[in-house]
């Protein structure tokens, strides 16, 4: 009789840890001013992720997350990064017959001049940078060249040039936005705790508690 309700019991706790129905929520345990990963497990196994810290909201992302075994796997969608920033480029007629001028101009949300960082990472023969009046002089009708446009806290942009005209390059740099995370997959160790905690690892950061059921 004893072997059979031990049987019996063993047999409702496989069958009850097999089912591992996430639903809800769950944040991992914040250290000091660590980042916090937040997951929320919704209906048809989708799930939507935001890692958040002292400087707001630095990565999102969505998609369908499968649960076997000891394995949470996060499969992200295919999506894009979309940039508010906004760039206008004037063609205007050339000066000179053996090079181009482009003339860069960035300015933040507000309109206010910015100090950017305006790189050529492309093709880096040929040409004269007048740091600071922003301009680039470069052989004309040379190939395309790619720009990096870069200021502390705000969208990095990367644009290809043709140099067959002088140009005034405008750029509005808009604050950086969350990072989106996609079409890859994130497969980590999961064990239960609780109803409503799991971790995914032995360290305190690898724990993740439910706070929206």
């Amino acid at each position: 009789m004893k072997i059979i309700l031990q049987t019996i019991i063993l047999l409702f706790s496989i069958a009850t840890f097999s089912q591992k129905k996430l639903e809800g929520k769950y944040c991992s345990v914040p250290i000091g001013e660590s980042n916090v990963t937040c997951i929320n497990f919704k209906e048809n196994n989708r799930f939507d992720y935001m890692v958040s810290g002292c400087l707001g909201v630095s990565t999102i992302g969505s998609g369908k997350f499968e649960l076997k075994e000891e394995t949470l796997n996060l499969i992200f969608d295919k999506a894009e990064q979309v940039l508010k920033s906004e760039i206008k480029i004037t063609d205007s007629k050339v000066e000179s017959e053996k090079e181009v001028k482009l003339k860069f101009k960035v300015k933040d949300e507000n309109g206010i001049e910015i100090p950017a960082n305006i790189i050529r990472t492309s093709d880096r023969k040929h040409f004269f940078f007048d740091e600071v009046n922003k301009v680039f002089l470069v052989d004309k009708n040379s190939p395309k060249v790619n720009y990096k446009i870069e200021f502390i806290g705000y969208e990095t942009i990367e644009l290809k040039i043709d140099n067959s005209s002088d140009k005034i390059i405008e750029i509005d740099l808009f604050p950086d936005q969350a990072k989106v995370i996609s079409d890859k997959e994130i497969s980590w160790d999961w064990e239960k705790v609780n109803e409503n905690e799991f971790k995914t690892g032995t360290n305190i950061w690898n724990r993740f508690k439910k706070v929206i059921k």
